[in-house]
């Protein structure tokens, strides 16, 4: 069904098999159906829910976690006599397996949620159209219409697929989704000769284009992928699924932390099998597991989901819809935003912005002041409204953008369209022609005398008129006010504004209507005027650290006086066109790039390359958008943002982010969420790394000089799933930070540990020291007294050199050790518990050198959190089963096992809180000290600074006054 605009109308019906004025029948549509599917675009495969799930439980750390829990299974399996089987054996494999399935299962749920707001917001539009059938006109779904239908198209409707038009009646046709042109475009139904150009095709309208003006019957040549539109959703679909930089961050950082876990738990392991007794190696395994599992942050992917949830729910209130949780990070670190110009940063409709007006050019809103003759202003408002197809139904505008314009300009000045048309009723037209380009109506005014308006090309309006209206009368329209009217246009043109002229005279009612010795009352220079809100959003990208680039299929001129407009661009210099794109190899692109501010006359192609290059100059690119011609490079970039209400399901489709409201505004609303959800994973991870590493570091150092591990695997889990996931919850419901948007955006290759490294020292440091005094202080309460005759021990004054004494004796009687471990255990689980709690207060000071100041402010969700974590533990501590079966620790209820236990209990409990302070006030202390230390240097420089000003302003200051004095002399 290729090159049918090359063919006749009759060559068309034959080729296709179709009766032009009966239509086919239903049963052949039927059948054509069923034979080439229907009239619907590509659709993304959606990966199915278990493959999610799975592909969640392959990632590194979740690999780690798997193997240790089968580890903690066969490891006393074996290393028992009779392989006997015990329940105790299976605690920590069945609560490290419900750490790992409770993740996967967090993340599975978020991406199905996001997918179902994208299908809801799809649902929304269903295109239908109206085809003749069986010599019947009816209305059908678009997705049932067939190679051969017939088609009726009429102003205000969407083209259903792409047709070969058999009648035009002044059909004016937007195409920008697939050109990029914001003007109509004229259609017809001579045949033309070949091109590949699709804006040349002048007798063909394109599925999902827009009908502005007049009607016309077409035929279906193309349906589905087949069509222009079609082919462009295909080559989306297929396109493999970008990964996001959080993603590569995270992926690095996991494999990173899997590593560091896989080396220090073989390296304990070997070091104790080196240099203790090797019969105990299932007692060494178990350490080194609970030491891998001290390293791996567990609960941070459920922090990372927590913050993306919160930030996709409030974001899904300020009408933007996130696809894939990971590009709310993504859009928080772009510094390049590629913005389509029609639609988005323009109202994608024409606006009267000056007049020719008197010969000279005025403001649209100086009209009124500049008018003092009420009949040169009735004339011409009434040459805007009544030579005018533009019609309102139902509240709703519809026709040409020219001539909304021109209603929308009377209406701003209280004139009614409809009222003022019924009183000056239409009695004869000569419609717009392209070659004329003009357009004419007869009506009747007042007294019934009869008028001719006309308006059209301003060149073609002058060639018409031997008269002008000027200074509230009317004179020879001469050579020299033709000249002065012609440079005032070119003025206009050169701003890019469209411009239109408009003439009129009386006739009488026997006299030819013809478009001739008119009178010229003015003109009006038009534009597809910016959208407030996105100058709003360009200048908070601008303080952001954004950089804007405009990429339009429009032409320069029009781009840069957008861009001026925008507080963009504002030379000429700023500007590349397509003409010179395509001269510029891939490596002078990415060397020019960085200057460059408007691509102007571009296809998708250019768009791609466009994006491309910036990525490899490091640059995190969003590609905004709303048309066909966009899907691609959204697609390709790092975060592409369709427009919800203007937006093509093409576009939606490429997209990560839609903007419900076709707001640009609303996406740095997006980009505030996405830096704050960066700031919230990096605060999760200084909390959850220093606390893993002040583990690792606590136990390797107790567990190799007195060969036991101070805390099980459970204990761990514990603090690391249920203590910090509950902070988690905090952090992520904290009220965003809005003074993120005055910072810099991250860099793309910056890893997630750089600006925490020095934090995640001083919390590990100050945190183990804690749980190794706290855990010192818990054994230290035990009376030695009872283990006098394991080894003719007669006075327990040194139970630190007892332990390390007996330390092969206390791994093969650990029930007759059982006190000190238990009691040392104690200590230091609530020693880790409390210490993430206070600490967790302190968290938003480790974000002062971004901020310049240090946040007092107390969130309300993370005191919440505090609590809820501390009445989980109190829990825990009063529930016999999980208080000694589980966790191994001191019960509560068990007063007969150990002597004086309530002043033990005391003693531990204030003595193990006290010690959980340690890393709280290391920390304010440290960061209080650097914060002013930092400020107290800034002043230094600060004072510095000035000092030198004011010596070089005396100097200047006094060579003007000595050039004054050798003057006077």
């Amino acid at each position: 069904m290729d090159n049918l605009e090359q063919k006749t109308i009759d060559e068309v019906q034959k080729i296709l098999n179709t009766n032009i004025k009966t239509g086919l029948t239903n049963q052949k549509a039927s059948e054509l159906l069923i034979t080439n599917g229907k009239n619907e675009l590509a659709k993304n495969k959606q990966t199915p829910a278990i493959l999610i799930f799975l592909k969640s439980l392959i990632q590194p750390i979740q690999i780690v976690l798997f193997i240790a829990a089968i580890i903690s299974v066969i490891a006393p399996l074996i290393s028992s006599k009779h392989f006997e089987v015990k329940f105790d054996d299976f605690i920590d494999f069945i609560v490290i397996m419900g750490v790992i399935i409770l993740d996967a299962t967090l993340e599975t749920i978020q991406q199905i949620k996001a997918r179902k707001s994208v299908d809801a917001l799809k649902s929304l539009s269903k295109p239908s159209a109206i085809v003749l059938r069986d010599s019947t006109v009816k209305e059908i779904d678009a997705s049932e219409l067939v190679i051969g239908d017939i088609v009726i198209l009429e102003a205000g409707k969407y083209v259903p697929a792409d047709l070969r038009l058999l009648e035009s009646n002044d059909c004016m046709v937007e195409e920008s989704i697939l050109t990029g042109e914001s003007l109509p475009v004229a259609k017809n139904i001579k045949p033309i000769k070949q091109t590949n150009i699709l804006a040349d095709k002048k007798n063909i309208c394109f599925m999902s284009t827009f009908i502005t003006s007049g009607r016309a019957i077409g035929v279906v040549i193309k349906t589905g992928i087949d069509t222009e539109i079609g082919k462009i959703s295909k080559t989306i679909s297929e396109n493999e699924e970008q990964v996001t930089p959080l993603e590569k961050k995270m992926n690095r950082f996991s494999y990173l932390i899997s590593i560091l876990a896989i080396i220090i738990s073989f390296f304990v392991f070997i070091s104790f099998i080196i240099s203790s007794n090797k019969s105990n190696w299932a007692t060494y395994l178990m350490i080194s597991i609970t030491l891998a599992i001290g390293v791996i942050p567990e609960s941070l992917s459920a922090i990372v989901s927590i913050a993306l949830s919160f930030a996709t729910k409030r974001m899904a209130k300020n009408n933007v819809i996130v696809k894939k949780l990971e590009s709310i990070e993504t859009l928080g670190s772009v510094n390049v935003i590629c913005t389509d110009k029609t639609g988005t940063l323009t109202q994608n409709k024409m606006a009267i912005k000056k007049l020719i007006w008197n010969n000279e050019i005025i403001l649209s809103d100086q009209f009124i002041n500049k008018t003092k003759n009420e009949l040169a202003k009735t004339l011409f408002l009434k040459s805007l409204v009544l030579p005018n197809d533009s019609i309102t139904e139902k509240d709703e505008r519809i026709g040409d953008p020219t001539e909304l314009a021109l209603v929308d300009f009377a209406e701003h000045l209280k004139i009614d369209e409809q009222e003022f048309r019924k009183k000056y009723p239409r009695v004869f037209e000569i419609p717009f022609d392209s070659e004329r380009k003009l357009m004419s109506t007869v009506n009747i005014l007042e007294d019934n005398k009869r008028f001719i308006f006309t308006k059209g090309a301003l060149d073609q309006i002058l060639k018409k008129c031997s008269k002008i209206f000027i200074n509230n009368k009317i004179v020879k329209l001469t050579n020299t006010y033709k000249k002065e009217i012609k440079k005032l246009s070119t003025s206009l043109s050169d701003d890019a504004l469209r411009v239109l002229g408009f003439g009129f005279k009386q006739i009488l009612s026997d006299e030819l209507q013809t478009e001739e010795d008119l009178i010229f009352i003015g003109a009006v220079g038009m534009i597809d005027p910016i959208r407030k809100e996105a100058l709003i959003a360009v200048q908070q990208a601008k303080a952001a650290g954004i950089k804007t680039i405009m990429i339009t299929g429009d032409h320069a001129t029009t781009a840069l006086a957008i861009a001026k407009d925008l507080d963009l661009a504002y030379t000429q210099y700023e500007v590349m066109s397509s003409e010179k794109l395509e001269q510029y190899t891939d490596q002078e692109l990415e060397s020019a790039i960085d200057n460059i501010k408007i691509f102007a006359r571009v296809n998708p192609e250019h768009k791609v390359r466009i994006v491309q290059a910036l990525q490899k100059k490091g640059y995190i690119v969003s590609m905004t958008g709303d048309g066909v011609n966009d899907a691609p490079s959204l697609a390709i970039a790092d975060i592409g943002v369709s427009m919800g209400v203007s937006g093509t399901d093409v576009a939606k489709q490429a997209a990560d982010v839609i903007l419900t409201n076709d707001d640009l505004n609303t996406m740095m609303t997006g980009v505030l969420e996405g830096r704050n959800v960066y700031q919230k994973i990096r605060r999760a991870i200084v909390l959850l790394l220093g606390f893993n590493f002040a583990n690792v570091i606590s136990i390797v150092i107790i567990s190799l000089l007195l060969k036991i591990s101070p805390l099980n695997a459970t204990n761990i889990l514990f603090v690391n799933i249920v203590v910090d996931s509950c902070l988690a919850f905090g952090i992520g419901m904290s009220p965003i930070d809005r003074t993120l948007l005055k910072n810099k955006p991250q860099l793309r290759n910056k890893s997630i540990l750089n600006e925490i490294i020095w934090p995640l020292f001083k919390v590990g440091l100050s945190l183990s020291t804690a749980q190794i005094i706290s855990f010192i202080i818990g054994m230290s309460v035990t009376d030695l007294d009872h283990y006098n005759s394991l080894k003719n021990y007669t006075k327990a004054n040194n139970w630190f050199l007892f332990i390390q004494q007996n330390s092969n004796l206390l791994l093969t009687n650990l029930d007759d050790m059982h006190d000190f471990i238990v009691f040392g255990r104690t200590s230091m689980f609530i020693t880790s518990i409390i210490s993430p709690i206070l600490f967790t207060h302190l968290i938003k000071l480790t974000n002062w050198k971004e901020t310049k100041k240090i946040d007092w402010t107390i969130s309300k969700p993370l005191i919440y959190a505090c609590v809820i974590a501390l009445l989980i533990s109190i829990i825990v501590f009063s529930i016999p089963v999980f208080n000694s079966k589980v966790f191994g620790l001191a019960s509560i209820n068990d007063t007969k096992q150990y002597t004086n236990w309530s002043s033990k209990n005391m003693w531990i409990l204030f003595s193990s809180l006290g010690c959980g302070l340690i890393p709280f006030a290391f920390i304010l202390i440290t960061d209080a000290i650097e914060f002013y230390s930092y400020h107290l240097s800034n002043r230094t420089w600060e004072k510095r600074q000035k000092l030198i000003k004011q010596i070089i302003d005396q100097e200047q200051k006094e060579k003007k006054e000595d050039k004054k004095n050798q003057a006077k002399l």
